[in-house]
């Protein structure tokens, strides 16, 4: 009988996104967030696209994204309410500068039209919410190690 291990390691492993199209999700994600795919082929007569964060630390846990076409009545009606009226996914980053002017001149839709990023000085993080080509509500931080709880907290709210 195998031993449990001393120190678990659970992490989230794949995140579906519906969109219209893969290649909508795949513009957005890939195209303006700078995602790295990790999986393109066909498999069961259907495109399997998976992507990763940029610069990804292999040892760091995360998640991964698998882009979906809608197909079903249901798949349809996800789209782009994949978190009802919250935030669907929260992105944190190394490099915000670049992500931010990036996000301008990609032209990316902000929630409430807010394209100045939320500014604390004092803990030290910049963040905004955009919404990907589906609709659904996106969370952009600035990668620090001492606010992410509390950053988090506050932005998982409605509008």
């Amino acid at each position: 009988m195998p031993s449990r291990p001393l120190i678990r390691s659970d992490t989230l492993s794949l995140v579906t996104v519906m969109g219209h199209t893969v290649a909508e999700a795949v513009q957005f994600y890939v195209g303006v967030l700078g995602f790295n795919i990790r999986c393109d082929e066909e498999v069961n007569g259907e495109r399997l696209v998976v992507a990763t964060p940029p610069n990804l630390v292999e040892f760091t846990p995360t998640a991964s994204i698998r882009f979906v076409a809608a197909r079903s009545e249901k798949d349809k009606a996800a789209v782009g309410n994949q978190a009802g009226d919250g935030v669907f996914l929260q992105v944190e980053c190394d490099d915000w500068d670049t992500l931010y002017e990036r996000l301008h001149t990609m032209g990316v839709d902000f929630v409430n039209g807010k394209n100045e990023p939320r500014e604390e000085t004092e803990k030290h993080y910049k963040a905004c919410t955009v919404y990907d080509p589906m609709g659904n509500k996106v969370n952009l931080i600035e990668r620090t190690t001492t606010t992410l709880g509390r950053v988090f907290m506050m932005d998982v709210g409605h509008d």
